[in-house]
């Protein structure tokens, strides 16, 4: 019961900060829960600071959440690091450039650098999506094995949406033999993007750097977008004391 009512409570925290302030008919119904059994987990967090409701009777988390958010960022040590190739992409392609992290089947966008123009692409830090949504979680997904790619297979089933099994294996083909991914993700269908893995020390993807433009200025952009993107993640593999083995196709 002690792991149930565990499991219950993160899952409502993990809702209400997910997708900003919700009601809780809205939570009740995305987390199969009674409402005399989610507003019991509510206000015990609210005793405890890690969520509040609005004047509308909404719910939504902290910055206590967010500060926790940012220690976890912060002894992790890659966000930085990712930073400083986020921001020479950017410099240099002067468009909108991310660091994704993979964990648990989903990439979470950790780092990023925006250039000053009002027209670019915006991500928001903290957000995960799933392996097949976006570019970057292309180019992790990739180089999974059988049954991480399976598990977001069927995950994206689970989700109404659905590309044919066939059509992602030879896509993952593909971004295996280029050594990235680009194109446009279903998250954001006005977006062009490019993304490369970055692999650590005992040879595992960690994440992925990618770049995403506006659709109607991305044609120009797209083969320095790739050399740039596979480079900088070669150079970020290279630093957390991983091998470069991805851009062969790029350079033959």
């Amino acid at each position: 019961m002690a792991e149930g009512s565990i499991a219950r409570t993160l899952r409502v925290l993990e809702a209400v900060c997910a997708k900003g302030p919700q009601s809780l008919k809205a939570l009740g119904d995305q987390l199969d829960l009674a409402p005399p059994t989610l507003l019991r987990i509510l206000r015990l967090m609210a005793e405890e600071g890690y969520v509040t409701q609005l004047p509308d009777r909404t719910w939504r988390g902290t910055m206590l959440v967010w500060s926790l958010g940012c220690a976890v960022n912060a002894s992790v040590g890659v966000s930085a690091l990712a930073r400083e190739h986020t921001d020479i992409l950017t410099t240099e392609l002067d468009e909108t450039s991310v660091y994704a992290v993979h964990e648990q089947g989903t990439i979470t966008y950790a780092a990023h650098s925006e250039p000053t123009k009002p027209v670019r692409a915006h991500v928001r830090l903290g957000r995960r999506y799933g392996l097949l949504s976006t570019v970057t979680g292309h180019a992790v997904l990739a180089w999974l094995n059988d049954e991480q790619v399976d598990k977001a297979l069927a995950e994206q089933r689970a989700s109404g949406e659905l590309s044919e099994a066939g059509d992602v294996a030879a896509q993952l083909v593909s971004i295996r033999a280029h050594g990235y991914a680009s194109g446009t993700g279903m998250q954001w269908r006005d977006l062009w993007a490019a993304a490369a893995p970055v692999f650590d020390a005992s040879g595992q993807v960690v994440g992925a750097l990618g770049v995403s433009v506006p659709a109607g200025r991305s044609e120009a952009l797209q083969d320095r977008a790739v050399e740039a993107v596979v480079r900088e993640a070669d150079a970020m593999t290279r630093r957390l004391g991983g091998t470069r083995t991805r851009s062969a196709a790029l350079e033959a």
